[in-house]
């Protein structure tokens, strides 16, 4: 009997101690006093998820009103209505669309992508606690799909902390927040799949991107791509619709470079090298004796330019820019893209059967040259649109700047542009005098080609010329 009770009394003694235990888990969450479920993702999310806003933009729009509408169906007043040579429209409505942002400043500053942005006549921006604020556009750059709004609000936002996309590890962790669909501050991870990826869309090719597994559907754009800290390392721009679980990020470095420059001049500034450069051919291989299996070849040196003052020369090899590989004249022209004027710009460089580095401090391409570039390469010159020039040349207009003359041979007179003709556009930005002439000229200068459009008499036409000698 003694021993019974002692038994029971060891077996109470037992279950005292577990009802403890499990009173300390239950409360607590773990025996150290730590809610387990809290892992470094979820603190990254709770730390960050505030920054993160909805975008929805609004466009203004006609629609062709159907006088016969009262006949709907009817194949006969369908084909009478599709033929209607004098349509009507009805006032202007409104479509919606959807996308995501990140607030980077407490003032109010949120980066989103440009094409969630553009044509909007609009913008209202939702935050987590579901209150809605009017957003303007300051700044916006279509080449690298980014745009920088400003609330419309005096009061402080919460903002995200800025990480550092040139140390990312392939395979470390990353977060990606956005609104899918409309469903806001949705979650998904995954991890760093591939860096410095290049992929094409709408016949345009973009470099540098940060590839990853997280889930990344329509809405998630403009929205922040985030490593364990719950720093911004990527703004999230692509899907690979050909494939599930990619998508692509546009590096936070890189939108820090665009972002400065849309802040402190309105606009992105373009890095001018001062170089001119072609792809590799078998001969050029051959007779370099060059190993490698990518880069482009410099032609031309520009005298004082920072390609010329940094020591590089006609005949070299540029393999990489800060340290990823140049595979064509293409690439390379759309790695700059990812760099603003004033950044200093790392080669590596091929040259005398050795490679070296070479760091090249990028300027904005100088408006001083603008004249005698478009003398050399486009073989025009031009001059102010005024009603004495247009009476002159007997223009219907005075808007645009006018072809003073062309050089002999040379590429505008090739493509059949003569004097007294207008130049009203370049890549679809109106031309009203020559500053805004020269301002384009030298915003487009790396560019292979630009697209301007010529009035001659009471006709207009495209033509495209290249930039390159």
């Amino acid at each position: 009997m003694v021993k019974v009770l002692s038994d029971m009394k060891s077996s109470f003694g037992c279950c005292g101690a577990l009802f403890t235990i499990l009173a300390i888990v239950f409360s607590s969450g773990s025996v150290y006093g730590e809610d387990i479920r809290i892992t470094p993702v979820v603190r990254a999310v709770q730390e960050t998820k505030a920054a993160v806003v909805n975008v929805s933009t609004y466009e203004k729009v006609k629609e062709r009103v159907n006088p016969f509408s009262g006949y709907t169906g009817d194949p006969y007043f369908d084909r009478f209505f599709n033929d209607f040579k004098e349509p009507r429209y009805e006032n202007k409505s409104i479509r919606t669309s959807l996308g995501s942002g990140v607030i980077i400043d407490k003032n109010g500053y949120l980066i989103t992508n440009w094409h969630v942005v553009q044509n909007s006549s609009t913008i209202k921006v939702a935050t987590l606690d579901e209150k809605e604020y009017d957003a303007l556009i300051i700044g916006s750059d279509p080449k690298s799909d980014l745009a920088i709004l400003k609330i419309k609000s005096s009061q402080p936002f919460p903002c995200v902390t800025i990480g550092d996309s040139d140390n990312l590890l392939i395979g470390e962790t990353v977060i990606a927040i956005g609104n899918p669909f409309g469903l806001s501050n949705t979650v998904t991870t995954g991890v760093v799949s591939a860096l410095h990826r290049s992929i094409k869309k709408d016949d345009e090719q973009y470099e540098n991107f940060i590839q990853t597994d997280a889930s990344i559907n329509p809405g998630n754009s403009g929205g922040p791509l985030l490593n364990i800290k719950g720093e911004l390392i990527g703004i999230n721009t692509a899907i690979y619709g050909e494939a599930q679980g990619i998508g692509f990020a546009i590096p936070v470095n890189t939108a820090k470079r665009i972002v400065n420059d849309l802040l402190r001049y309105g606009e992105v500034r373009s890095p001018w090298l001062g170089i001119y450069v072609q792809n590799l051919s078998r001969k050029i291989i051959q007779q370099f004796s060059y190993q490698g299996k990518h880069g482009v070849m410099i032609t031309t040196v520009l005298p004082d330019s920072p390609a010329y003052q940094a020591g590089l020369r006609r005949g070299d090899i540029i393999t990489a820019i800060d340290q990823q590989p140049v595979k064509s004249k293409e690439s390379f022209a759309t790695m700059l893209c990812s760099y603003t004027a004033d950044n200093t710009i790392a080669l590596s460089v091929f040259r005398d059967s050795s490679q070296k580095e070479y760091a090249v401090k990028a300027i904005a391409f100088p408006v001083s040259l603008v004249d005698e570039m478009c003398w050399k390469v486009l073989g025009i010159a031009v001059m102010e649109n005024n009603a004495s020039v247009a009476k002159k040349y007997g223009l219907y207009s005075s808007r645009g700047v006018v072809i003073k003359s062309t050089q002999e041979n040379g590429q505008a007179e090739q493509r059949g542009l003569k004097p007294g003709d207008i130049m009203l556009q370049i890549n679809e930005n109106e031309i009203k005098n020559m500053e805004d002439f020269r301002k384009n000229i030298a915003r487009n200068a790396q560019r292979e080609t630009i697209l301007v459009l010529i009035q001659r008499g009471p006709y207009g036409y495209y033509l495209n010329l290249e930039m390159v000698p």
